[in-house]
């Protein structure tokens, strides 16, 4: 009991100066703006639904999508209506650190359990707890993925040790729904029951047929959502993970070179950034190169220890396995992923790595005295802690985050477009332009950066240009949702209705917000189309109409189609709810009389 309320005060000491931070990063799009995960109604579809809507990108992660919703769900119970966003992503925030804490005092058990040795289990408790390469995982909130995933993982852990298999079972699937990289605790749950708990291969072999059930749901349900793209990212880009498109040799050397670059901020967590997109990181194109070889090093270290008989069943091989089994899945050594590098991806192979620096320690102990150990033990625990509380601080907002980015990498594609975002959000016109043109010197041919001198261009008048740049980004991009937006607003301001209409249909049909519905419908009605806008409101927004705005259209798309009775309902009713707009008191005044005809 100690150390889980240890493990809880202790996470909301280093963490909790990030609880008071807005949504920043792929928060916005994955969590504050998904209009699904705040519709209560919608919750058990999240299950056969797509991670980021679009099914091509190959991400399902369900459960975390499910966690998120609750999270809306208790900001509409207990914050007012004029809450702002950094309120709102408190909440989200503070579960975050709670899991942070709960994985946490699970290791601490894991560990005890396993080798029955308190310096080790304290140790790796304390530096998991602390670590700065946690920060992206902990105070980001979609990180939760990776929080989550890792905690399910340790739970069917647990019960498959106290031999419950069907909460081990389900505990698994948990898991899985929460991230991918969770099927990577198979190899360790198999290790655990054969060489530390010393059970014969075939009776492991057996006992690990439990999770094939929770496999197979998994697979129908994860089928339901993606179809086609059930096995993974078919759309990365250069900008995402320039390995992708790099010839074997180098891809392979780059891929090394990027495992010493997480090593090094397992052992020196100072130069920490939230992007490592293109031109962040300089490909390797020779053996000689000091950055593949240790990684190459360590890579081949890590697996000799597997793999050696003679320490096979002991803390090194178990830590070394932890480490490599799933650091294997977002190494692009086997197959190139969504992104290059990641410090959330660190969250669960860095339990492995603190393992073996921790039986290190415990080693050194033996020759130099416990008493020098626990004072170094001590010194890197407050050094980490440190570290944390200022890493926190870069994650309060976009401007802080992106401009904390920049610093650490100054060529960062994804950094500069992001803070030519905010500057532009805030007026900073100039700054915006600033960014931008770096951002061209990095990378042309980039949807975002497109769509943004779009925004530009309209806003300096140049509707021409900004056109242009529109059709550009969504040539790069298809599914760019935002320069769909923009290219429609354009055409509605140039009063071309119709272009506008099916610019705004195909944002609905991807991304059926509130706002964009009401903008398809009312340009359908201006193109005397009542009836296609009084069947979008139905289809897309049914559960809306208690909505003053929303009934308000439903009565001018009636009116409009001289349907004067169910334009009374909904115009009265729009006035009931709180619309005071004169237009529809005009309405009510003419459908009125052209009733009473």
């Amino acid at each position: 009991m100690f150390v889980f309320i240890a493990a809880i005060a202790l996470s909301f000491l280093v963490f909790g100066n990030g609880i008071f931070g807005d949504f920043v990063f792929d928060d916005v799009a994955v969590v504050q703006n998904r209009g699904d995960l705040k519709d209560s109604s919608n919750f058990f579809s999240l299950f056969v639904s797509p991670y980021h809507l679009l099914s091509k990108l190959g991400l399902f992660r369900p459960f975390t999508m499910a966690s998120y919703a609750v999270n809306h769900f208790i900001n509409d119970s207990i914050l007012p209506a004029s809450a702002t966003s950094f309120q709102q992503a408190a909440g989200f925030r503070a579960v975050n650190i709670f899991i942070h804490a709960l994985n946490s005092f699970l290791i601490f058990w894991l560990v005890n359990h396993l080798f029955k040795n308190r310096f080790l289990s304290y140790a790796t408790f304390l530096l998991f707890l602390v670590h700065p390469i946690h920060t992206e995982a902990v105070t980001s909130i979609v990180g939760r993925a990776e929080l989550l995933a890792f905690f399910w993982s340790l739970v069917a852990v647990y019960f498959f040790i106290k031999k419950d298999s069907l909460l081990s079972a389900i505990s698994f699937l948990f898991a899985l729904l929460s991230k991918e990289v969770a099927l990577m605790i198979l190899p360790i749950i198999f290790y655990i029951d054969w060489a530390l708990m010393k059970n014969r291969f075939f009776q492991t072999v057996n006992r690990t047929f439990i999770f094939a059930p929770a496999i197979f749901v998994y697979s129908v349900l994860r089928y339901k959502a993606l179809g086609a793209y059930f096995f993974g990212d078919v759309t990365m880009t250069i900008v995402g993970n320039l390995l992708n498109f790099l010839p074997f040799k180098e891809r392979i050397l780059t891929a090394f070179k990027v495992l010493y670059m997480y090593l090094e901020r397992l052992i020196w967590p100072i130069h920490l950034s939230a992007d490592y997109s293109y031109n962040s990181i300089s490909p390797v194109s020779s053996f000689t190169d000091p950055t593949f070889l240790v990684g190459a090093g360590f890579f081949v270290f890590l697996s000799w220890l597997l793999v050696s008989r003679k320490i096979n069943g002991t803390v090194v091989s178990f830590g070394a396995l932890v480490f490599l089994s799933p650091y294997i899945i977002v190494s692009n050594l086997i197959k190139p992923v969504g992104t290059i590098m990641g410090e959330r991806l660190m969250y669960f192979p860095s339990f492995g790595f603190i393992l073996l620096f921790s039986y290190l320690l415990f080693k050194l102990s033996e020759k130099f005295g416990r008493k020098f150990i626990y004072i170094v033990l001590c010194l890197i625990i407050v050094f980490f802690s440190v570290r944390t509380i200022i890493r926190n601080r870069d994650w309060r907002d976009a401007r802080t985050l992106f401009m904390a980015t920049l610093e650490e990498s100054p060529n960062s594609l994804i950094a500069r477009a992001a803070l030519a975002a905010v500057y532009i959000k805030n007026d900073e016109w100039e700054k915006a332009k600033e960014q931008l043109n770096i951002a061209l010197d990095i990378y042309e041919d980039n949807s975002r950066v497109q769509n943004l001198w779009g925004i530009i261009a309209d806003h300096e008048g140049n509707q021409e240009l900004a056109e242009e740049k529109y059709l550009r980004s969504l040539e790069l991009n298809p599914d760019a949702v935002n320069s769909q937006i923009n290219l429609a607003e354009l055409y509605a301001k140039q009063s071309r209705l119709d272009e506008a209409g099916a610019m705004f249909k195909k944002v609905i049909d991807f991304y059926p917000v509130t706002e964009y519905v009401v903008r398809y419908a009312y340009i359908q009605i201006a193109l005397n189309n009542p009836e296609e806008a009084i069947s979008a409101v139905g289809y897309y927004l049914g559960d809306d109409l208690d909505h003053p705005d929303i009934s308000a259209l439903a009565g001018t798309a009636y009116f409009v189609k001289r349907d004067y009775k169910m334009a009374l309902f909904f115009l009265k009713r729009a006035v009931e709810l709180g619309n005071t707009a004169p237009e529809v008191k005009e309405m009510i005044k003419i459908a009125e009389a052209e009733e009473g005809k």
